[in-house]
């Protein structure tokens, strides 16, 4: 992939409470990056079925599909781009259906900016 500027990546993020959307938009705009969103596990399978993304958050525990099945079933789809969960992280069990689903990494809720610019960052390095 060519080198570009954050503000050009393609973001998808996955989230069915308004208050956790409302600050991931926050932050992610400071970054200049316009993402897509996706309320249900479903409308995201769809986003992510699509292949045009650089990067996902995906909340684990999302309405009509859970994130676990969503990451699985896009991953067996060939779907390769990192796919961060969002979760509270209270349950190590968790974590580690997490990440046997497909997910990448993890950002722990509540989202704390410099914890969402880190994980940015890192993946976008790793697209150059």
């Amino acid at each position: 992939m060519s080198n570009k500027e954050i503000s050009e990546m393609k973001l998808l993020v996955a989230e069915d409470s308004r208050p956790v959307m409302l600050v991931l938009k926050t932050y992610i705009k400071q970054l200049g990056i316009e993402p897509e969103y996706a309320e249900s596990g479903t409308v995201a399978f769809d986003k992510l079925s699509s292949n045009k993304f650089d990067l996902a958050f995906m909340d684990v525990h999302m309405p009509e599909m859970d994130g676990r099945e969503v990451v699985s079933r896009v991953r067996e789809d060939g779907t390769t781009i990192p796919i961060i969960a969002m979760t509270t992280g209270d349950d190590p069990e968790l974590l580690v259906s997490c990440l046997d689903a497909g997910y990448n990494s993890f950002l722990l809720k509540p989202i704390q900016k410099d914890e969402l610019t880190q994980i940015i960052i890192k993946f976008h390095k790793k697209m150059n």
